[in-house]
């Protein structure tokens, strides 16, 4: 998104164990093994619209995009390949995508945003079947 507003983020996971990140509204799974960094470049075409909103659990960290916005991630400066990266967040008609998604997941107690457990064994089924994928 040449020309566009564009803003950093960052954090380090200076624990002993690996650090999940959720970004939404892209369903993105970023995983951030120990003692490794995490960046974000924010990029909209509104300067205004840069903000990001974060949430925690004990295992899992969630970044909300705005509408308008675009979220590059690097893990150790590498760039990974994300839909957060490609895909622009729609405008949701003044609402964030948190309270969009907030609303048309609400009575679902099996999504993620109702707070379904992340706790699994093994590799997720996304995780499995993206390392099937050619250009993944």
């Amino acid at each position: 998104m040449a020309g566009d507003a564009d803003w950093h983020w960052g954090l380090s996971n200076c624990g002993p164990d690996e650090l999940l990140l959720w970004i939404e509204p892209w369903a993105d799974e970023v995983e951030v093994p120990s003692k490794s960094t995490v960046t974000m470049r924010i990029s909209a075409a509104n300067p205004d619209n840069l903000i990001l909103e974060v949430e925690k659990s004990e295992d899992y960290l969630v970044i909300w995009g705005t509408g308008g916005q675009t979220i590059e991630v690097f893990v150790d400066n590498v760039l990974l390949h994300t839909g957060s990266a490609k895909i622009e967040v729609p405008e949701c008609f003044g609402a964030s995508a948190k309270t969009v998604l907030g609303v048309l997941f609400e009575n679902q107690p099996s999504a993620r945003l109702a707070g379904r457990s992340t706790v699994a064994e093994g590799p997720s089924a996304w995780q499995r079947f993206k390392r099937r994928l050619p250009f993944w």
